[in-house]
């Protein structure tokens, strides 16, 4: 009885830690533990930070538009259901999602869905998919900047824009897009910190 009791009080102030930090600032882990829970605030705010990065990776493993829908469908709907699961002892969140999203891909792919033929990755793959966890951590992180960080960033980064074009584009003085620029990548590594822990 006294054991069942601890356990009760442990899981109690468990559940006040994780609903006292704001789900802005929760980190990856926190929100399937909250998912787990069954908070669907938090399975929306993990949706809005690796929902671009799942489909992604399905969609390169797939080769198709419609399945790759799909498979992050079934990724989320898996991740809803087995979010109690997740052990951070044994990877990251971003880990354990790309393994979710991976297997969606692949039963989706067993399944004989319309148009999707499994892509089997190998080692001559793009640097994208040679570290697919990092690529969604990335992503997430990206998804926590603001909206004037990220912006620059992505142009510069993904578009492969010099700050003198991210100026021009986005009009705005070299000087802000290089103070952006440098407060975005330093913001960003502490994200991306955080995720690994």
């Amino acid at each position: 009885m006294k054991d069942e009791r601890l356990v009760r009080g442990q899981a109690a102030a468990q559940h006040n830690h994780l609903t006292e930090v704001p789900l802005a600032e929760a980190a990856d882990s926190e929100l399937l533990q909250r998912i787990a829970m069954g908070s669907e605030e938090a399975f929306r705010k993990l949706w809005d930070r690796f929902g671009a990065g799942v489909y992604t990776i399905c969609r390169r493993r797939l080769g198709d538009i419609g399945a790759a829908e799909d498979a992050t469908q079934e990724a989320f709907t898996s991740v809803w259901r087995r979010a109690g699961t997740f052990d951070p002892v044994r990877g990251s969140a971003a880990a354990w999602l790309y393994a979710v999203a991976r297997n969606a891909a692949a039963q989706l792919a067993r399944r004989g869905h319309a148009g999707a033929s499994f892509v089997v990755l190998d080692d001559q793959t793009a640097d994208a998919e040679k570290d697919p966890v990092m690529g969604l951590a990335l992503h997430a992180a990206l998804t926590r900047l603001p909206a004037t960080e990220r912006k620059v960033l992505e142009l510069a980064y993904f578009e492969d824009m010099t700050q003198s074009q991210v100026a021009e584009r986005l009009q705005l003085p070299l000087g802000t897009v290089k103070t952006r620029t440098r407060s975005g990548l330093h913001r960003l590594a502490g994200f991306l910190e955080d995720s690994q822990k």
